[in-house]
């Protein structure tokens, strides 16, 4: 559980994005040493696009390693993962969290089930008892 913005929110690991960022970057290392040991002086300016990319990729690389599955603003709960959805809390009447899923009843007599994913259960329902009342 973080807080950003006076928004709460619970991130996980973005491997798929790690993984690609970590390929270009690799492509990019590749090239740069290629332009700099094997292509005449010449053409060094072709290889700065891939410099650029090293030296920014990196930061890319910190800022967005995690993507954010839930955030609870003061209006609403997002849910960001499979099947994405939007609660406004005064719809939400009350919500009950066992060990694999969040079960939300709303106002209209539906429940809606969020999956607890690898969170901390304790800060889940710290957090939903703040905007649920």
């Amino acid at each position: 559980m973080k807080t950003e913005n006076n928004n709460i929110i619970f991130t996980v690991l973005n491997k798929k994005l790690i993984f690609s960022l970590g390929i270009v970057v690799l492509i990019s290392l590749i090239a740069v040493i290629l332009f700099f040991t094997v292509i005449r002086p010449e053409y060094i300016v072709l290889g700065l696009p891939f410099v650029f990319f090293i030296c920014v990729l990196p930061i890319f690389m910190v800022g967005m390693r995690n993507k954010i599955i839930y955030r609870f603003t003061v209006d609403e709960l997002q849910y960001r993962g499979e099947n994405p959805c939007i609660l406004k809390w005064k719809n939400i009447y009350s919500f009950n969290i066992d060990n694999t899923y969040i079960t939300l009843n709303l106002k209209d007599n539906t429940s809606k089930k969020l999956p607890v994913l690898n969170f901390n259960i304790n800060e889940l329902e710290k957090a939903l008892s703040m905007y649920i009342k």
